[in-house]
Parts: structure tokens; sequence; C-alpha cells
């Protein structure tokens, strides 16, 4: 973790008193933490940094870290570096689809922040247009892949062909990159570690219809968000699962006649600031659809389409 994150994180669990952490290093590379912790001063709560990666999840969250399925599973480094990377690496197969989600990020004085980045594709296109740039998302391993590019500037991995079957990809970012203002780290949607109003732009991609509350995550998003100068972007396909939230946290789909019958729908609802999520409003400057894969193996893929709102605060 960089040290100029650690100047930026409160503690998840005082959310609303905003009580920043107390650092302890006891290894580094120059800016880079390594090894040490951070505590609150308020609960006691102790925040691990192991190999540069810092922790900040709830205490009700860390069960995740003991689950090596899901999203932490070896075979989804693959399909989601893939889905992330496949434009870079030039493979004939791949989408455009993260050229046109940061297709509206124009230079910006401020802080960016990606809220589920997986492996961080979004998080180093943003790094062009913003003074720093924090990815965050529950799954470790993505989060150690996502720094693991950011050290060695590289991208590199066995894509999955068929069982145990694999073929090597990389890609070499040029010189010209600077990712000496980004970082990652393993953190809560529904816990934002960070202060109110502390970025210029929020962005999460297909993430809402991944965490149990998804009306939390919105309301976490505008807690964090500027209330002047600022931009959201949301893309989701809302491919709604019992399994990860229950029918009547959906915001759509459900029968609930509170909210519209299609997501994207009560997503420009809520933009316009109904239901009090976002306050200020956001005027929705660009939308559309976006079409997006997740590879699987060679014979294996999703094909999403996820909508997207480009909002903005004047």
């Amino acid at each position: 973790m960089k040290k100029w994150v650690a100047d930026k994180l409160i503690c998840p669990q005082c959310l609303d008193a905003e009580i920043a952490l107390n650092l302890t290093v006891r290894e580094a590379d120059a800016e880079d933490v390594l090894d040490g912790e951070m505590t609150c001063p308020q609960c006691g709560s102790i925040y691990p940094i192991q190999q540069g990666i810092a922790v900040l999840l709830p205490e009700k969250t860390r069960i995740i870290l003991n689950d090596h399925r899901g999203y932490n599973a070896p075979g989804m480094l693959s399909a989601y570096l893939w889905s992330h990377f496949g434009d870079l690496l030039k493979d004939p197969d791949a989408t455009q689809a993260y050229q046109v989600w940061s297709a509206g990020f124009t230079p910006t004085a401020g802080d960016a922040l990606d809220v589920g980045c997986a492996v961080g594709r979004l998080s180093f296109d943003l790094a062009a247009t913003h003074d720093h740039v924090i990815g965050l998302d529950t799954s470790i391993a993505f989060i150690r892949k996502a720094r693991e590019i950011l050290t060695r500037k590289e991208i590199s991995f066995d894509l999955i062909v068929e069982g145990h079957i694999t073929e090597p990809r990389t890609h070499r970012f040029n010189e010209s990159h600077d990712f000496s203002r980004v970082d990652f780290i393993v953190a809560d949607a529904l816990a934002l570690p960070f202060r109110t109003r502390a970025f210029a732009t929020t962005a999460a991609i297909n993430l809402l219809e991944k965490v149990p509350d998804p009306l939390k995550h919105l309301t976490e998003i505008n807690r964090v968000l500027r209330d002047r100068s600022a931009m959201f972007l949301f893309s989701d396909p809302f491919s709604w699962d019992e399994t990860v939230s229950p029918p009547e946290r959906w915001l759509s789909g459900n029968g609930n006649a509170q909210y519209s019958a299609r997501g994207i729908d009560t997503m420009r609802r809520i933009f316009a600031g109904e239901f009090g999520v976002f306050d200020p409003p956001l005027g929705i400057a660009d939308d559309g659809n976006v079409a997006w894969k997740i590879r699987k193996t060679e014979n294996l893929w999703e094909h999403i389409t996820s909508q997207y709102l480009v909002g903005r605060r004047e």
C-alpha cells in the first residue's frame, strides 16, 4: 500500500465518526508499505498490510478472505484478466468495453475511486486523467494481481484453454504510463473506508447486482463523491441473483411498484434524486449499452450487455 493511500483512509467500522487510522510500518520499499498495519484509535480494529496489500474490511465482511471459491478461485484470474485486457493483448475476440467506459474521462483536479475494480483495468485508465486513483475489491486474488501489474507495469498470465491446458499472455505497458498515482486495496463497497466527499470521480462497473444491498452501495457512492465538479460512471446488466441479494432489495425485476420494471430506468430516477440516494442529484451526461465478455475457457464464454449512465454534478 502506498503511503499516500494511508492519508486518505478511515475506519470502515466507524464510518459515521470518520476516524483516521494510525499507520505502523514494519517494512517498506520507498513509498510503498509492504508490511504493517493500521489501527483505529476509537474502536481498536486492526487492518493488516501484508505483501503490500492493505485489507480494510469491516469485521462482518472479513470471512470472505478465507473463501477460495468465487472471485478468489484460480480460474477467475484468467477469465477476468482476459476480459479487462483482451484488447491490449490484441485478441481478435476482445470487446471495446473499457474504451467505451473510459471515453468520458477528462483531466480532473481530484482523485478517483474504482469500486469493484477486479484486476484493475478501469483504474489504470483513470490514472491518465486524475491526481490519484484507488481501486478496491473484496477479492484478495484480484487485488494481488492488480498490484503485480502496477509494480511490474506488465500483464502476464496463463490463459486457460481447456482443463489444465493454458497459453501464456503478456502485455508490457510503455514507460509513458505513470502508475505511481494508482493503488489497490481490499475493501467493501458497502463500507467505503474514505471520508465524505473525498473523490471527484467514482466508478462502479458491473457491481450493483453483485452486492447484498444495492441501495446501500449507491448511498456509499454518494457519500464519498464530491457535491460539485464530480462524476459517477455506472454500468450494470441487472442480472439479479437470489444467492447474492434477496429479491426485496433488488432495484428492478421484483414486482416492487416503488421501482421501475427495468433497472436502468430505476437508476435514472435515482440519479435524479429520487429515493434519497444522490444528494445533490446527478445530471445524466451520457448513456448507452456496452457489449462485454468474460472468457472462462476457449469454448465457454459469458456475453454481457451492460447498461451505463454517466452522471455529473457541475
